[in-house]
């Protein structure tokens, strides 16, 4: 499986994906989903912050969705509102909250999960890639990662 994002160039996120403290609109970013298992029927997507446990004392949540039902490939746009069990974000948004590293530059990771079956994840508590494959791994049928800089 892999994944693929035009929101991130050369590396580095683009700016409409930040927070407006940093110029941004909060937009979800947008992803490619190439390769999927045929057998699978949802995908989940868990983006993370690993650079925020320094300023914040954690990795930060910045994106969570689960039980996103697929058919093949994926391609979500920019900004596109997704039908699927909505999880917090560390901040305590729902859905997506744009990049807004408080020192400096951050490198902020984007996972992409496919399953067969839906999975009973509580969406009232951020979770990070890490707790995600912790907690859901073995149900995983297959993952792809991206990173990029903001």
């Amino acid at each position: 499986m892999e994944l693929s994002s035009s929101s991130i160039v050369g590396g580095q996120i683009q700016k409409p994906h930040a927070c407006r403290g940093k110029g941004g609109a909060d937009q979800p970013l947008q992803l490619t989903v190439r390769g999927l298992p045929a057998e699978a029927r949802f995908i989940a997507i868990v983006s993370d912050d690993p650079d925020a446990v320094k300023p914040a004392g954690r990795v930060w949540v910045h994106w969570n969705v689960f039980n996103i039902a697929v058919q093949g490939d994926v391609a979500i746009a920019a900004g596109q509102q997704l039908a699927g069990d909505i999880g917090k974000t560390t901040g305590g948004a729902r859905g997506y909250e744009g990049m807004c590293p408080p020192d400096g530059v951050h490198t902020y990771r984007f996972a992409v999960y496919a399953s067969r079956a839906a999975l009973e994840v509580d969406t009232h508590s951020p979770w990070t890639i890490d707790d995600f494959e912790a907690r859901y791994g073995a149900q995983v049928l297959a993952k792809a990662q991206i990173t990029g800089k903001f």
